[in-house]
């Protein structure tokens, strides 16, 4: 309950703009405004009220005072809760609860974004990745029917042309399939404190798709990527595990 005075008290305006709203328009006199008081005939304007501290004090009323909820309370002939609920309803605002809960539904609203984009991101460089592998094997079986049906001359230009293509074309395959054993000799899934080269081969599958502008990691990913692939490669055992934050 007091966790709700403080974070009502710290959304209302000011004291002025409150006794403005729920009883009079104060009139300013240096820098205090005054009000009649509520509780006497007053002919004159007995009630002082201070911006500053956003407090009030009742000269007519044996000096009472108090601060932006007391007056609520006072000129309502209600209790402080009471008062506190009333302000709360008028300008709409959230008690420690109900903030609590906003910002709980805050975090999971962003957590489930988050984890909606990881998932997107992750289908991407599936997709991109794949694609990259199919289009890889298209152009190897057009460079291998062309030599196979001796299209070209040997040693021809274009023959020359053909077989420079198949080389560049076979070790991309070696690297998008993680086929090159020598490369990349602790392929398994990432277990946490088990050294892997799966990050390593991201890395050069991320070079790989982005040349051939299938997909194009952002630099926080690609530093992400290479920090992990660096401390794979020191595999040092019993050393404490990264979690790297990529889950391709």
């Amino acid at each position: 309950m007091k966790s709700d005075f403080i974070t009502i008290k710290q959304q209302l305006p000011g004291i002025v703009q409150v006794v403005s709203d729920f009883y009079q328009k104060p009139q300013r006199k240096g820098s205090v405004f005054f009000v009649k008081s509520p509780a006497t005939q007053d002919r004159t304007h007995s009630l002082a009220i201070y911006p500053d501290s956003n407090r009030f004090t009742d000269f007519a009323n044996g000096n009472y005072s108090g601060d932006i909820i007391s007056f609520v309370s006072y000129i309502r002939g209600t209790n402080n809760w009471e008062a506190l609920q009333i302000l709360k309803d008028f300008y709409g605002l959230a008690d420690a609860r109900e903030q609590d809960r906003q910002e709980a539904q805050r975090r999971i609203q962003m957590q489930q974004e988050q984890e909606r984009r990881r998932a997107e991101r992750k289908e991407q460089f599936r997709c991109a990745l794949y694609g990259c592998i199919s289009s890889l094997k298209h152009w190897a079986y057009i460079y291998n029917t062309a030599l196979e049906k001796c299209l070209y001359e040997p040693f021809s230009g274009m023959w020359c042309y053909c077989i420079d293509e198949l080389e560049k074309i076979n070790y991309r395959l070696d690297v998008l399939c993680a086929a090159d054993c020598k490369a990349y000799p602790r392929m398994k899934a990432y277990h946490g404190d088990l050294p892997s080269d799966r990050f390593k081969w991201l890395s050069d599958v991320l070079d790989i798709l982005s040349g051939s502008g299938a997909f194009t990691a952002t630099a926080d990913e690609l530093k992400e990527v290479k920090a992990q692939a660096a401390f794979e490669t020191q595999g040092k055992p019993g050393a404490a595990a990264r979690r790297c934050k990529i889950g391709w």
